[in-house]
Protein backbone atom coordinates (compact mmCIF):
# COMPACT_ATOMS: atom_id res chain seq x y z
CA UNK A 1 0.00 0.00 0.00
CA UNK A 2 1.39 2.91 -1.19
CA UNK A 3 1.30 6.22 1.39
CA UNK A 4 -0.53 9.25 -0.68
CA UNK A 5 -1.17 12.28 1.61
CA UNK A 6 -4.45 13.83 2.08
CA UNK A 7 -5.05 16.76 0.35
CA UNK A 8 -6.90 18.18 2.79
CA UNK A 9 -4.29 17.20 5.44
CA UNK A 10 -2.26 21.30 5.82
CA UNK A 11 0.35 19.52 8.23
CA UNK A 12 0.97 16.59 5.63
CA UNK A 13 5.00 17.08 4.49
CA UNK A 14 6.35 15.69 1.32
CA UNK A 15 9.50 14.09 1.42
CA UNK A 16 11.65 15.73 -1.48
CA UNK A 17 14.83 17.14 -1.39
CA UNK A 18 15.21 20.48 -3.16
CA UNK A 19 18.23 20.38 -5.17
CA UNK A 20 17.96 23.93 -6.52
CA UNK A 21 20.31 26.00 -3.42
CA UNK A 22 22.52 22.83 -3.88
CA UNK A 23 23.45 23.14 -7.36
CA UNK A 24 23.57 27.46 -6.80
CA UNK A 25 26.22 26.50 -4.32
CA UNK A 26 27.92 23.97 -7.03
CA UNK A 27 28.23 26.09 -9.41
CA UNK A 28 29.70 29.10 -7.55
CA UNK A 29 32.30 27.27 -6.55
CA UNK A 30 33.00 26.22 -9.72
CA UNK A 31 33.48 29.94 -10.79
CA UNK A 32 35.33 30.89 -7.99
CA UNK A 33 37.73 27.73 -8.32
CA UNK A 34 38.27 28.69 -12.26
CA UNK A 35 39.01 31.97 -11.40
CA UNK A 36 41.71 31.05 -8.98
CA UNK A 37 43.13 28.00 -9.79
CA UNK A 38 45.09 29.77 -12.94
CA UNK A 39 46.48 32.47 -10.10
CA UNK A 40 47.75 29.67 -8.18
CA UNK A 41 50.49 28.62 -10.93
CA UNK A 42 52.89 31.16 -10.75
CA UNK A 43 56.75 30.68 -12.47
CA UNK A 44 59.45 31.63 -14.09
CA UNK A 45 59.17 34.46 -17.00
CA UNK A 46 61.63 32.44 -19.39
CA UNK A 47 61.16 33.53 -22.84
CA UNK A 48 61.80 30.76 -24.95
CA UNK A 49 62.95 30.11 -28.11
CA UNK A 50 61.22 28.57 -31.31
CA UNK A 51 62.36 25.35 -32.87
CA UNK A 52 59.81 23.16 -34.89
CA UNK A 53 60.66 19.26 -33.99
CA UNK A 54 58.69 16.80 -31.93
CA UNK A 55 57.91 16.97 -28.31
CA UNK A 56 59.96 15.58 -25.55
CA UNK A 57 58.41 12.68 -24.86
CA UNK A 58 58.12 12.38 -20.20
CA UNK A 59 57.56 9.04 -18.66
CA UNK A 60 55.77 8.55 -15.57
CA UNK A 61 58.26 10.16 -13.83
CA UNK A 62 58.27 13.85 -14.29
CA UNK A 63 62.09 15.45 -14.51
CA UNK A 64 63.03 18.21 -13.07
CA UNK A 65 63.36 21.39 -14.89
CA UNK A 66 66.16 23.63 -14.53
CA UNK A 67 65.46 27.32 -15.84
CA UNK A 68 68.18 29.87 -17.03
CA UNK A 69 66.45 33.37 -16.92
CA UNK A 70 67.44 36.28 -18.78
CA UNK A 71 69.27 37.75 -16.13
CA UNK A 72 71.52 34.71 -15.70
CA UNK A 73 69.83 33.13 -12.57
CA UNK A 74 69.68 29.47 -12.69
CA UNK A 75 66.51 27.88 -11.12
CA UNK A 76 65.85 24.33 -10.17
CA UNK A 77 62.65 23.42 -10.41
CA UNK A 78 61.78 26.78 -9.47
CA UNK A 79 64.28 27.47 -6.62
CA UNK A 80 66.96 29.65 -7.12
CA UNK A 81 70.45 29.00 -7.06
CA UNK A 82 72.08 32.06 -8.40
CA UNK A 83 74.24 32.72 -11.03
CA UNK A 84 77.60 32.40 -10.10
CA UNK A 85 79.80 29.29 -9.03
CA UNK A 86 77.51 26.85 -10.69
CA UNK A 87 79.57 23.96 -10.61
CA UNK A 88 78.66 24.27 -6.50
CA UNK A 89 75.58 25.48 -6.46
CA UNK A 90 74.05 23.36 -9.36
CA UNK A 91 75.98 20.02 -9.35
CA UNK A 92 75.70 19.49 -5.60
CA UNK A 93 71.88 20.39 -6.05
CA UNK A 94 71.65 17.84 -8.52
CA UNK A 95 74.07 15.07 -7.44
CA UNK A 96 72.39 15.61 -3.84
CA UNK A 97 68.03 15.05 -5.52
CA UNK A 98 69.71 12.22 -7.89
CA UNK A 99 68.33 13.57 -10.78
CA UNK A 100 68.55 11.48 -14.19
CA UNK A 101 66.23 13.25 -15.97
CA UNK A 102 65.80 17.09 -16.59
CA UNK A 103 64.37 19.23 -18.67
CA UNK A 104 66.66 22.75 -19.83
CA UNK A 105 64.42 25.78 -20.51
CA UNK A 106 66.65 29.01 -21.54
CA UNK A 107 66.02 32.04 -22.32
CA UNK A 108 66.39 32.88 -25.68
CA UNK A 109 68.62 36.12 -24.57
CA UNK A 110 70.97 34.53 -22.68
CA UNK A 111 74.74 33.82 -24.49
CA UNK A 112 75.29 30.16 -25.92
CA UNK A 113 77.83 29.99 -23.76
CA UNK A 114 76.01 29.75 -20.71
CA UNK A 115 73.50 27.53 -21.59
CA UNK A 116 76.58 25.11 -22.88
CA UNK A 117 78.48 25.31 -19.38
CA UNK A 118 74.90 24.61 -17.51
CA UNK A 119 74.36 21.77 -19.84
CA UNK A 120 78.31 20.69 -19.30
CA UNK A 121 77.77 20.84 -15.46
CA UNK A 122 74.31 18.70 -15.91
CA UNK A 123 76.21 16.20 -18.04
CA UNK A 124 79.05 15.91 -14.79
CA UNK A 125 76.22 15.41 -12.02
CA UNK A 126 74.73 12.41 -13.86
CA UNK A 127 71.85 13.97 -15.68
CA UNK A 128 71.51 10.80 -18.50
CA UNK A 129 68.43 12.21 -20.49
CA UNK A 130 68.27 16.00 -21.23
CA UNK A 131 65.32 17.75 -22.94
CA UNK A 132 65.60 21.44 -23.66
CA UNK A 133 62.42 23.71 -23.84
CA UNK A 134 61.15 25.70 -26.40
CA UNK A 135 58.14 27.14 -27.97
CA UNK A 136 56.52 25.83 -30.75
CA UNK A 137 56.95 28.36 -34.16
CA UNK A 138 53.49 28.65 -34.69
CA UNK A 139 52.86 30.68 -31.73
CA UNK A 140 56.21 32.17 -32.17
CA UNK A 141 54.95 33.30 -35.57
CA UNK A 142 51.56 35.06 -34.00
CA UNK A 143 53.56 37.73 -32.09
CA UNK A 144 54.38 40.50 -33.54
CA UNK A 145 57.97 41.17 -34.49
CA UNK A 146 60.43 43.66 -32.88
Amino acid sequence: MAFKPDASDELSTLAEINVTPLVDVMLVLLIIFMITAPMLTQGLTVELPGAEGRNFETEATDPSTVSITSAGAVYIDGIALGSEDLETTLGSALRGKRIQKALLEADQSVPYGQVVRVVDIMNRAGVEQLGMVTRPLEKMDARPRR
